[in-house]
């Protein structure tokens, strides 16, 4: 089950952060994350991962019914996980834990 907003709030309140004080610090970081990534930059948080914006170019496509179909361009958001949230999640030895 995904972990939403306010369960996101109440782990950060555990970890000693005032309920308040703990959405604003979510709300400024993930939204200078989307800021950048809407400028087109990368963000790149060491050991965490990478969020990048990737451009598609249009394309025409023909369908399977012999139609053809046109793709706009977009942009979409891709995230590379880092080393060590791949060892975290794999749950290797070797992994260090975050603040410890």
């Amino acid at each position: 089950m995904p972990v939403k907003r306010e369960g996101f709030v109440e782990r950060l309140n555990e970890k000693g952060y005032t309920k308040k004080d703990a959405g604003i610090i979510m709300d400024d970081v993930f939204g200078t994350i989307a800021e950048i990534l809407v400028e087109g930059g990368s963000v790149m948080l060491h050991g965490f991962g990478t969020f990048e914006t990737i451009n598609y170019a249009a394309r025409e496509m023909t369908s399977v019914n012999g139609g053809k179909t046109v793709a706009r361009a977009h942009r979409v958001v891709k995230f590379k996980p880092g080393k060590m949230l791949k060892r975290l999640v794999a749950d290797e030895q070797t992994a260090v834990s975050p603040g410890a």
